[in-house]
Order: C-alpha cells, then structure tokens, then sequence
C-alpha cells in the first residue's frame, strides 16, 4: 500500500479543523504518521500553507531516499529521519570549500614535507594531472564515489582504446584514497568516498629470469667500454638484487667490504646485502671512494633505457625486473634458504617460495656464481672509460 502523508489542514485557535473557505486559518496542521517518521505520529504547526507544503515534500523525499532498512535502523534508536538529519546538521563538521585543482598541490606539498620518495611524488603529480582533467573545477566536498567509479572505468591503456589493466585502477584507487583521507584531515570533506571504491583482482604474472648462457651472453657485451656509464649498476641488480628504485639511491661508499648497504629501500627498512665473490670481482674496476654507482641522467627510466641498448646488441630483450628476479632465483637455489634469502632481497619469505624457489637448479646457479671478468677482458674503469 502506498504510504503518504495527507494534504496540511487549516485549523482555528482551538486546534479544530476549517473546513469552511472562507474562513483564514491561524495555523496549518500536518499529521504526520509513524510510517513516514519511523518511530511515532507526529503533528507539526506551520504559519503558511507553503511551509506546510514545503515540510511535507521534504518528508517524503527523505522517507523515499532513507528506504524501509534506514528507517527500521533509526526507530531501534528513537529516532525519526527528521530527527537523524537534525542530529547530522547538529553534529557533523561544516566542509571547507575547495576544488579539486586547488586542493591536489597541496596534498602533493604535504606528502614533501612527510618525507615522501621523489619517485612516490612523480607519480602522484603525474595521476592527479590525469583526475584534474575531470574533477579541476568540483568542490571536493561535492564528488561521490559513483563520480569516481565512472572516471575509473573510462581509465584506457596507451593505446586509447582498449581499457587499463587491473593494477592501473588499483594504483588510481591507492592514489584517491591517499587524496581524500588528506581532505578529510583537512577539513575539506567529511567521508572519503574513495573507500567505496572496489578494487579490481590482479592476475599474477609468472616472472622471467635469464638462464647463465643468457647471463654470460650479456655480461661479455656489458662490459665494453661504450656500456661503463650502466654496466656497475647491472652488476649490482644482477647479483645482489636491489629494486631499480633502490639502485638509484646507491653510491660507492654504500659498497663496505663484501656488503652492500641499502639504507633507502622500497620499504624504508635497512638492509645489508652479501655481494658474492664473483660481484666484488667485477666491480673492483670501477671501485671508488663515493659518488652514484649510476651517474647518467634519466634516473629510473635513464638506466632502464641504458640496460635496453645492452641486450639490444644481443638481440635480446629483457622485461623490467629481470635482473633482480635472476639474482634473487639464483641465490635462492645456491643456498636453499627462503629466510635468509628473503632478508637479503628485502621480500616477504611468501614472496621467495611463491615466485622464485625452484625457477633454476643449484647447478644452474653454481655456474652464474663462476661467472666473472677474465684476463684480457674488455671491463674498463669508470673514470678511464669517462675519458
């Protein structure tokens, strides 16, 4: 049965209805039943006719958007839907206004001043410029979770067509909820609607590694004197295994003794990594007091290029981590230690056992641990090769 509430009456002095036209009321009278306000009847006493009218509709529109479950929910309270909004107004922190395009520099500023990596921070300007494009004129206070649901199902990979992968969205989500919780710190919202927002599931990817052929192949190219610029730098990702992140942080005087110093990791932890026999041997060319082990301009993306020339030469082409993903594989099978080799690769024991024990055999990595620069090679010290 349809529940509404009845058109407001005109009442005397006395409270008693005027049926009569002519006659100007003193009051208008709305019945308003439990049904509507969730817990008891209720009659409200109005000046006009519009105010009445007004009181109603609104009545209606609340009681049609809270549904029979919100209005069940607030009756096990006492409370009317008039009531729960009175109480929200009463309770609820007023919104500073500002728009989105306002708001993103200073979120950016904040996560400067907590210390943030350069890399986090590239990254964060570089999706916010991307949410700019819709959102740079909203109030934050105004955007909704379906406002940020649509934008990330138009997300599109880099062909313009087809839609962006699972780990894309995630990375967006990461992003929104890192934004809003911020706006809300600040003051500029009250909920953050990027916490609705359902995070699509990631297929896993088997990860590649080089086999020793593979290896030698590439360190006998590597070590010309055109590569001297990058060549220290994959040696270090090859057999000690650091992250292309951390590998930007590291300089010679982190290289002390037969360890390898990783005091700016991923996860901000320190770490001390082994470097074998056959590492130390390679690098003792290139040693110096301090300085970058990657010196060229690019950062991340430079090296990344750099290392793409390499096996270029070799007709080879290598994925993003699979240097690290070899050295890890590869000591790994050399010691059988998932706990020892999960410290020194700074990855969770899970991590090893899934993704990186038993990918080579312990022959396979006795003969990448023989692998080393012989007499009459053509590794050359930095500094000469600079010249």
């Amino acid at each position: 049965m349809k529940i509404l509430i009845r058109e407001p009456a005109k009442i005397d002095k006395g409270g008693r209805v005027i049926s009569d036209p002519k006659i100007k009321p003193y009051r208008w009278r709305l019945n308003i039943p439990a049904s509507i306000t969730g817990t008891r009847k209720e009659r409200r006493f109005f000046a006009s006719l519009e105010a009445a009218k007004k009181h109603r509709d609104d009545l209606l529109e609340n009681w049609k958007a809270a549904g029979p479950d919100t209005l069940r929910r607030l009756a096990e309270r006492g409370m009317s839907v008039t009531d729960a909004l009175e109480f929200a107004l009463k309770h609820a922190p007023k919104v500073a206004p500002i728009t989105f395009a306002a708001a993103c520099p200073l979120f950016i500023a904040s996560r400067t001043k907590a210390n943030c990596k350069a890399r986090y921070i590239g990254n964060l300007e570089s999706q916010l410029l991307g949410l700019n494009k819709r959102f740079a004129a909203r109030m934050v206070h105004d955007i909704t979770p379906d406002d940020l649901d649509r934008w990330l199902g138009q997300l599109r990979a880099k062909d313009g067509k087809t839609p962006a992968n699972p780990k894309t969205r995630n990375n967006y989500i990461i992003t929104l909820r890192a934004f809003f919780n911020h706006a809300v710190d600040r003051g500029w919202r009250g909920t953050n609607p990027a916490e609705k927002l359902i995070r699509a599931t990631e297929d896993e990817s088997d990860i590649s590694i080089l086999s020793p052929n593979q290896v030698s192949i590439l360190l006998d190219e590597a070590q010309k004197p055109e590569h001297a610029e990058v060549f220290p730098a994959m040696l270090l990702q090859l057999f000690a295994a650091p992250r292309r992140s951390e590998l930007m942080e590291i300089g010679w005087e982190h290289l002390i003794g037969k360890y390898l110093r990783l005091d700016k990791t991923k996860v901000r932890r320190k770490r001390a990594v082994e470097m074998s026999d056959s590492l130390l041997a390679w690098l003792a060319p290139f040693r110096a007091n301090a300085g970058p082990i990657f010196a060229a301009e690019g950062g991340e993306d430079g090296y990344t290029y750099r290392v793409s020339l390499v096996a270029k030469n070799v007709k080879m082409e290598l994925s993003k981590n699979v240097l690290r993903h070899t050295a890890i594989s590869m000591r790994v099978a050399a010691t059988g230690d998932m706990a020892k080799t999960s410290l020194w690769a700074g990855s969770a024991p899970k991590t090893i056992c899934e993704h990186y024990l038993g990918i080579v055999t312990p022959e396979d990595a006795a003969i990448f641990y023989s692998l080393g620069p012989t007499v009459g090679s053509n590794v050359v010290p930095i500094n000469a090769a600079a010249s």
